[in-house]
């Protein structure tokens, strides 16, 4: 079986009538929930289980791990090939690596969160530290929270610098989601540092960051 040959038919298939219906989708504005009536979609996701399932990662050619990762960004609704990829680590470590040298920003931050959960023995762990500076607002969230459960007593400090960085000042949303991240990190690694910060967010103008201020507090009081 060619794989390499047969996933790249089914990518290119997938293109032609993602192009033909959502002229306007990109990697930065997917269409999102490609899997709601879109067999061309299933059809590409269904070749890339096989070859996670029946082949070695060893065997990998650079063009199917470019279709790879495009079949991880468009899933990132469901999810299904970054859940699939943890039950076998080879894979999971390989296309971690790999998404760091390409565009796929919605492959990079599916990696960047579930890497909490990934159970491979190569020190993959401590390349959380690359996707908290990829540049793109979501990753570098998620990396973050990822962070607390992988290396807590370094989530601290990266979470204040996350604070008060200006990276994303200005922006639409991107500073206010970046502090509410901060805030549910230093509650998960029971920071003392975490008052201080729910006071600040506190004064600031952010609606939802102030409600989840308020949320934090709450499940703080009911648990004294």
């Amino acid at each position: 079986m060619n794989y390499e040959k047969k996933l790249h038919q089914k990518v290119k298939k997938f293109k032609r009538i993602a192009n033909k219906d959502y002229p306007k989708w990109s990697e930065k504005h997917d269409n999102g929930e490609w899997e709601i009536g879109l067999k061309e979609f299933d059809e590409m996701c269904d070749v890339i289980f096989e070859i996670i399932e029946k082949t070695s990662c060893d065997e990998a050619s650079e063009q199917m791990l470019d279709d790879i990762l495009f079949g991880i960004a468009r899933d990132n609704e469901s999810e299904r090939i970054a859940e699939k990829l943890l039950k076998h680590p080879e894979w999971y470590s390989l296309l971690c690596k790999k998404s760091l040298t390409t565009g796929y920003i919605n492959a990079k931050w599916q990696f960047a969160g579930h890497l909490k959960d990934y159970n491979g023995k190569d020190g993959l762990h401590e390349i959380i530290f690359e996707f908290l500076k990829v540049d793109d607002e979501y990753t570098e969230r998620l990396a973050l929270q990822t962070l607390a459960y992988i290396y807590p007593d370094k989530a601290e400090q990266y979470a204040i610098d996350f604070w008060w960085r200006d990276k994303y000042k200005g922006k639409d949303y991107e500073d206010e989601y970046q502090k509410i991240m901060v805030l549910h990190v230093l509650n998960i690694i029971q920071s003392t540092e975490l008052k201080k910060y729910l006071d600040l967010a506190d004064k600031t103008e952010y609606y939802y960051l102030k409600e989840n201020s308020e949320e934090i507090r709450r499940k703080l009081e009911s648990n004294i």
